[in-house]
This record gives C-alpha cells, structure tokens and sequence, in this order.
C-alpha cells in the first residue's frame, strides 16, 4: 500500500510499530524537524540513548502524520492537555493519535475517535508483587499472587499496559490505576471489567493486544466497540523513500 494513500475510517484503528534506532544522518533530519518544545524535552534527557530514542520516536511520529494530513512533518502543530496528553493542533484534523516508547521499540495508534491510548511496555525482573499490591486492585493482585514467579513478569505487565492505555485515552494520568478492574485470567481478548466500581461503564471501552517483539507486551484502549485495527511496520527504508518523494516534488515546483 503506498503511504501516500492512507485512508483512516470510522471503527478502523491503524497501529504503527518501529524500532529505535536509525543512522546518523536520519537522527540529523529528525532533530530538524521537531518543534523547540520538543528539542527542549530531548536535551533534558541525561543519556543520550534516551535523547536518541525520544527524538526518533517523536520525528516518526511526524512522518507518519504527515501522511495522513498531506502536510510536511515540519508543518505538524501539537497542543497538550493540562497533564500532558498530545492532540493535534491543526484546524480542521479530526484525526487522533496515541503513541509510547520503551526499550528501544515505539508504537503509535492512529484513529478518528478521540478516546484512544496506547503503551507498550518491556518485561524485566522487578517487585511485581509489592507494586501490584500498592496500585492494582485486589482481585488483580489475588490473581497475580497465584501465579509462579516466572509467570509474574509478563502478566503483571500485561495487566500495567491495558491500565495505562485506558489512562493515557482518558488522560487521566497513573493516579487511577486501581479505578480500572481488568478481569482476571488475561488471554489475547482481555477486557475491563469495572471502572471506578461501574461495570456498565466497562462495557463502552475496548482493549486489543498488539503482537509485538520478544519480551514485550503493549495493549490499545479505545472507547467505543466493534472496532478494525490494521497493522504497519515503519522503516527506515520508508522514511528514505518518503524523503526522495520531498526532495523530487521539490525539484518539479521549481522547473
């Protein structure tokens, strides 16, 4: 499918993955086509790895924009809630987007409806059950207790991603962690079972686990049911075409 032809419709989902890591000279196009506040954030980072990986996660975020609202990834405007979720700042863009970065690895969901969050998260040893007791409700926490030790990691994570997903749609942030139930066992449909104590509320939101690398796990949240989700890989490659693209539209204006 050529990128220059995304169509986006109603109950469709696109979700985007890339990996971190690009040539120099690729990073170089990416830090000239972030905005000052995003140069800001990049340089607050005190490894560069971490500086490496935001400014490639946020430059093909731009990329992928692009295409879908025909404007150059200079030309994308963001706008920030007051705790942080990024929107569009363009007038007219019903179009809304979600993205996480972890590890090396970034994924981006893009899709119509506003309620829309994403997290991809990499398993690693660590307290699964003094954190799942501090900030996940009790039958998550029962649950997570039962099983064996290897089994922990990869499960406590599952369910961290469908919270932060539901959260990072809303906005709201981690403080309401324990107000999403996720029902317990988890398999590749997994399902919030009560937000704030309302089950009827639950029923409204979807979650879809995304297939990802070894040793990840990342979960979309969505209001709303009944959706399509369609899948994409950016590369590097892609970028080098879409850039060749600029440059040979470039070169036409002007004979």
């Amino acid at each position: 499918m050529a990128l220059s032809n995304f169509n986006l419709y109603s109950q469709t989902v696109h979700i985007w993955q890339t990996n971190l890591t690009r040539s120099p000279q690729h990073l170089e196009f990416y830090q000239s086509i972030l905005a000052d506040d995003e140069l800001k954030r990049a340089r607050r980072f005190k490894f560069e790895r971490d500086k490496q990986a935001f400014v490639i996660a946020r430059g093909t975020l731009r990329m992928i924009l692009s295409h879908y609202l025909n404007l150059s990834p200079k030309q994308i405007k963001f706008k920030y809630s007051s705790k942080g979720k990024p929107s569009l700042d363009q007038d007219p863009s019903p179009l809304q987007f979600n993205l996480s970065h972890a590890y090396g690895k970034a994924i981006y969901a893009i899709a119509l409806e506003e309620n829309i969050g994403i997290d991809i998260e990499y398993i690693r040893e660590i307290e699964v059950i003094s954190l799942a007791k501090r900030f996940f409700c009790n039958s998550e926490y029962q649950w997570l207790n039962s099983l064996s030790s290897v089994e922990q990691y990869s499960a406590f994570f599952q369910l961290w991603t469908c919270k932060e997903a539901y959260l990072k749609a809303t906005g709201e942030g981690l403080v309401g962690l324990q107000d999403i139930e996720i029902f317990t066992p988890l398999d590749s449909h997994p399902k919030i079972l009560k937000i704030s104590q309302n089950s009827e509320l639950a029923k409204h939101w979807t979650l879809q686990t995304i297939e990802t690398a070894e040793n990840y796990v990342a979960t979309l949240a969505i209001k709303g049911i009944n959706y399509q989700f369609q899948y994409w890989q950016w590369t590097e490659a892609e970028e080098i075409k879409y850039n060749q693209l600029k440059i040979d539209d470039n070169l036409a204006n002007q004979c």
